[in-house]
């Protein structure tokens, strides 16, 4: 219970940070996509059931706050959540190099259902060269995004809780383990 109390904590500040303090630092529609992260890293490391009926009321939360059409992020991040439980099995979870790759594929699976959950819906308007001519700087971004989380929650577990373990967290820099 307390871990999904907190992943809500994590969603509720990923959703502030994305769509009230982000976009004035990054101008235009390009921001790190921090909800995909937090989705990848639960598709990683949370079961079936609890991790999507979190990511999906994750996905409603996003939606509220800043989307315009209901239920839409709640069924993207839900497909990216279960594509990244698909492959659980038959990859190496704690490998830092494997989730920094997820987040890249999940940008690139979250671009392909916005634009077909939009099309498919508004017949009058194509979103697709749109988010196709976005694609790339937005890679970039949650790429580095990524990256500079993976690096804060390092040093974060170093300074803070130097004897626990977080899920997936355990072998990012195995030079700081006692």
């Amino acid at each position: 219970m307390n871990r999904t109390l907190f992943y809500f904590a994590l969603a509720g500040i990923a959703v502030v940070l994305q769509t009230v303090l982000l976009p004035p630092i990054f101008q235009g529609d390009y921001k790190p996509d921090l909800i995909l992260l937090l989705v990848v890293y639960l598709g990683l490391h949370e079961d079936r059931w609890r991790g999507g009926l979190i990511v999906y009321l994750m996905g409603w939360l996003f939606d509220g706050v800043g989307g315009a059409f209901p239920g839409l992020y709640g069924f993207v991040l839900l497909t990216i959540f279960l594509a990244v439980r698909g492959i659980v099995s038959r990859v190496n979870t704690e490998s830092s190099v494997l989730l920094l790759l997820l987040v890249m594929a999940g940008t690139i699976l979250q671009a392909a259902l916005v634009s077909f959950a939009l099309d498919f819906f508004r017949q009058d308007v194509s979103v697709l060269s749109q988010i196709a001519w976005q694609l790339p700087v937005q890679l970039l971004l949650n790429f580095f995004a990524a990256y500079f989380f993976l690096k804060l929650a390092v040093w974060l577990q170093r300074t803070f809780l130097p004897r626990s373990n977080l899920p997936g967290l355990r072998k990012l820099d195995s030079r700081y383990e006692a």
